[in-house]
């Protein structure tokens, strides 16, 4: 069995070490529905990705599985770093833009919201992600929603609680 996750980074000091990056830690660990196969998520913000990707190779090259790799994401430059650290997969997302405006960030505050709202929906989402569907798309699979499941997730983001709940008990809490 895995450790728990905050023990992961707190024995890597991701968060001490990552600080000048404005690191959030997002994902379906601290969201409390994680599968097996889940990682541990920490979105990141620098106006110098090559920096980011340097620092980063200094902070955590010597980890297993390590590597850094460059690609655009919602239409932006992104340094994706991953490795491993006691049997979980870490992947650290860096972006030009502020941490709290980037879509994953956002996601990870929606679904919290949500899930705040109706903690069954946890049980809900992890047996979707047992079936194999991505966090967002089993979000937006179990509340009904259409389209990108990514952006219907994000046109979310404010709704009011009470608008949330309307939304949660159509979709959710009138099929327990």
């Amino acid at each position: 069995m895995k450790p728990h996750y905050k023990d992961v980074l707190e024995d890597l000091q991701a968060l001490e070490k990552l600080s000048q990056y404005q690191p959030v830690i997002i994902g379906t660990p601290p969201l409390g529905i994680q599968i097996e196969t889940s990682d541990i998520d920490i979105a990141c913000s620098s106006i110098n990705l090559e920096d980011f990707e340097r620092a980063t190779v200094k902070i955590f090259g010597d980890f297993n599985g390590f590597s850094t790799r460059t690609r655009f994401v919602q239409h932006r430059p992104t340094v994706i770093v991953n490795f491993k650290h006691m049997g979980w997969e870490i992947e650290i997302f860096c972006q030009t833009i502020p941490t709290i405006d980037q879509w994953g960030v956002r996601h990870y505050f929606v679904e919290k919201r949500l899930l705040d709202l109706a903690p069954d929906l946890a049980s809900q989402i992890r047996a979707l992600k047992q079936q194999g569907l991505k966090t967002e798309p089993a979000f937006a699979k179990t509340l009904g929603l259409t389209g990108d499941p990514y952006e219907v997730i994000l046109e979310l983001e404010n709704r009011s609680d009470y608008e949330l709940l309307n939304l949660l008990s159509e979709c959710v809490l009138g099929k327990n």
